[in-house]
């Protein structure tokens, strides 16, 4: 019977679940793989070995079980930086290069897996829920701060709902002592900015010649005058909140009299003013009388010690008087209530989200001033610029984990999404969240991938996306594990990248060490996973944007010797050559470039006692053993360009063959064998091709070129004949490639014939 030759073209289907494999019926089936380990599915097609990884250092704790946690730092497009956060400390890596920079955190080790981080230029902003909201400042390459963030007028929480507990202040400036009616103070208040409304009763002051006494005016002043006089009549003001005596005086009005006129006119201030009126008569009888209408002033103390559970002292921020009221607020954000889970920015606005306290709320900064969430009012109403808090209410309470924003602001939190619109623009007066999906979201950080989010639903055992739909005018996505459930079942999600450059890439590290990687383009319908392992344990990952491509960094826990050691280090970068010296295809590779050839290789202290590959001057050379952090190249042999490292295997499988329903009716369930692979390669070399993992033969290229260190990369079809032990009732393929040479595959050709 003449064999049927049947081609998969592409890989974009991914690596499929064991469930799957029967679901011939599958567009995603026929372009499949059951297995793609240590292999990277290309958006157009391709299958290809993942490049190495390139060892940068060892992290600060090494052999203590204190983990880490990666995050990039994007300054400028072709400036960014590598942060390595530890058990209270943060050190600065550029290029694979530790810059000696160290600061110390709050954060411990446990607390890594609570930050989340927004930035603006060369301003970053750290949230955990647990601390006061970390600054992280660059001023140059070797100079940053890292300090708690102070702000200008904090939020508040609701007014005091317990109408008998008054607070009343023994001052309205410097130190007062604050006296409550009940016991509502503790050590934790210390450092909290309460905030009072006070009600302040009109007042008024005159003069008949000279200067009157100053009023604090909050609203609307009034000035008159009666009597017949010549001479003027100056309305002064002075804006100082600690205002002296002798301080400086503005005019805001002058009135001029010749026996004929007497003012009456009033008028707002935008902020509290102090005011006073100065006659200057020079004949007749005047009486200039200034006042102020009664108003609600808003003052502010920050708490420096507690006495009691009822007394306090603080620094008085122009408090309106001394008497005692119930009108009082909380700070948001304290030890009591915590602090913010989450930020970002949005229309100019720096924005948080959720705390311990109010798990369930949106800060919003004022517009264009960061740390800033003070209220202004004009003629009773606030001032779009103002800041801007909402509730996300819902009929159980989810506490909002992370928030992402694009066109507009995306909320997760841990039951549901939820949008704000961005095409209006947001207002303390005009915002409206909207509910959209309720799936919920894990402690991951979602990830932006053009104008879609992808997103770890919680409990972190599924991959999901979400985009705006005009359809149906919301967002909606898509479970994007759902053919490839072996990769996530009963594991769970610790960190997640993107890399946008030059594959779409997103990279998830699972809780056992295994990386998964989603190539990801939506706007094409491909999503297809493959998983990579390596001689040790990812634990974290981060894309670091690197001029016209991304960088990306993992830490890896490795055993060297007896100890377990981190390890930071970098996937290689695509190449495209057909000399197998210029790619990296070992892991924690260290890379030589000698002036003088050598024969002894030092400073392999990171392979110690390892089994590596070494790669010199395009030959290949026997495993050996790093001892005393050094190997020597055998006979005497010196070379200058070597790659040494940990060899990794490539597998990659196909599913069941199936060409849809023949004359006969299915081909599935009937005994045939692939008795030919065509491959179609680009710069390859190396591998084994088999029905299965145990029935393997090499794929012959020409060894003779490799003997004499000559470029032996392939590009082209390579035909392999397969004996006939591949008998079954499946038909698949199976490739394993383990030799530190790269590897891609554009297409392959089975030819099958059916057995009786």
């Amino acid at each position: 019977m003449e064999p049927y030759y049947a081609i998969q073209p592409a890989f974009t289907g991914g690596e499929l679940s064991e469930d799957v494999s029967n679901r011939v019926d599958l567009d995603k089936y026929q372009l499949g793989l059951k297995q793609a380990q240590n292999a990277i599915i290309r958006p157009y097609g391709s299958v290809h070995k993942r490049p190495g990884l390139i060892y940068c250092g060892k992290t600060k704790y090494v052999g203590d079980g204190k983990i880490v946690r990666l995050q990039e730092f994007d300054f400028l497009t072709d400036l960014s930086y590598l942060l390595e956060f530890g058990d209270k400390y943060l050190r600065i890596w550029r290029d694979g290069i530790y810059l000696g920079v160290e600061l110390a955190t709050p954060f411990a080790s446990g607390d890594l897996s609570r930050l989340r981080f927004t930035q603006s230029v060369d301003v970053m902003y750290i949230c955990s829920g647990i601390y006061p909201v970390q600054k992280l400042s660059r001023y140059a390459e070797d100079d940053w701060e890292l300090t708690e963030a102070e702000w200008e007028t904090p939020p508040f929480c609701d007014v005091n709902k317990d109408t008998a507990c008054t607070i009343q202040p023994s001052g309205k400036t410097g130190t007062v002592t604050l006296t409550a009616s009940k016991g509502i103070f503790s050590s934790d208040n210390i450092g909290d900015t309460i905030k009072l409304d006070q009600y302040v009763d009109g007042r008024s002051v005159e003069t008949t010649n000279g200067t009157s006494s100053e009023i604090l005016v909050g609203k609307t002043w009034k000035v008159i005058t009666h009597g017949t006089w010549t001479g003027t009549v100056q309305v002064q003001y002075c804006g100082e909140k600690n205002h002296l005596p002798n301080q400086d005086w503005k005019t805001l009005r002058t009135y001029t009299s010749s026996d004929d006129y007497n003012p009456s006119e009033s008028g707002d201030v935008e902020e509290y003013t102090y005011m006073r009126i100065h006659a200057s008569i020079s004949s007749g009888t005047c009486k200039a009388n200034l006042s102020s209408y009664p108003y609600t002033h808003t003052g502010y103390v920050k708490i420096r010690s507690v006495n009691s559970t009822t007394t306090a002292v603080g620094t008085a921020d122009w408090l309106g008087s001394t008497d005692a009221t119930e009108d009082w607020y909380w700070p948001a954000w304290s030890k009591t209530n915590g602090y913010p889970y989450c930020a970002t920015f949005f229309q100019d606005r720096l924005v948080f989200g959720g705390s311990p306290g109010e798990p369930q709320r949106v800060w919003m900064s004022r517009s264009g001033d960061y740390e800033d969430f003070s209220i202004d009012k004009e003629s009773g109403t606030v001032t779009d610029d103002s800041a801007v808090t909402a509730d996300l209410l819902s009929r159980k309470a989810c506490a909002i984990n992370h928030m992402d924003a694009g066109n507009d602001l995306i909320v997760f939190t841990e039951g549901n999404s939820w949008t704000i619109s961005g095409s209006e623009t947001v207002t303390p007066s005009s915002i409206t969240p909207r509910n959209q999906e309720n799936y919920g979201v894990s402690d991951i950080a979602p990830l932006r991938v053009g104008n879609r989010v992808v997103y770890i639903q919680r409990r972190g055992s599924v991959v999901r996306d979400t985009g705006y739909d005009y359809n149906t005018d919301s967002y909606v996505g898509t479970d994007l594990t759902l053919l490839s459930k072996d990769l996530i079942n009963g594991q769970t999600i610790v960190d997640d990248a993107f890399a946008q450059e030059p594959d779409s890439l997103l990279y998830f590290v699972r809780a056992d060490g295994v990386m998964l990687v989603l190539t990801y383009v939506m706007d094409q319908k491909v999503y297809a996973w493959s998983h990579l392992v390596t001689d040790g344990i990812f634990e974290s990952v981060a894309s670091v944007n690197c001029g016209n491509r991304d960088d990306v960094y993992v830490v890896v826990r490795r055993t060297i010797g007896t100890q377990q050691v981190r390890c930071i280090e970098r996937f290689d970068r695509d190449r495209v050559s057909d000399n197998q010296q210029d790619y990296i295809m070992l892991d924690s590779a260290v890379i030589y470039d000698l002036d003088q050839a050598a024969s002894v290789i030092t400073g392999l202290e990171n392979l110690e006692g390892k089994t590596v590959r070494v790669l010199a001057d395009q030959y290949l050379y026997d495993p050996m053993t790093v001892q005393g952090g050094k190997i020597t190249l055998p006979d005497g042999v010196s070379a200058k360009r070597l790659v040494i490292g940990l060899p990794y295997t490539m597998i990659l499988e196909q599913p069941n063959w199936d060409v849809g329903n023949m004359q006969s009716g299915t081909v599935q369930g009937r005994n045939k064998t692939v008795t030919k692979a065509i491959l179609r390669l680009k710069n390859s070399f190396g591998g084994w091709i088999g029905p299965d993992a145990d029935h393997l033969q090499e794929i012959i290229y020409d060894p003779q070129r490799m003997e004499t260190g000559e470029k032996v990369l392939t590009t082209g079809d390579r035909t392999v004949t397969l004996h006939e032990k591949g008998v079954n009732t499946e038909g698949r393929t199976y490739i394993y490639h383990e030799t530190p040479y790269p590897f891609t595959l554009s297409a392959i050709i089975r030819a099958v014939t059916f057995l009786a």
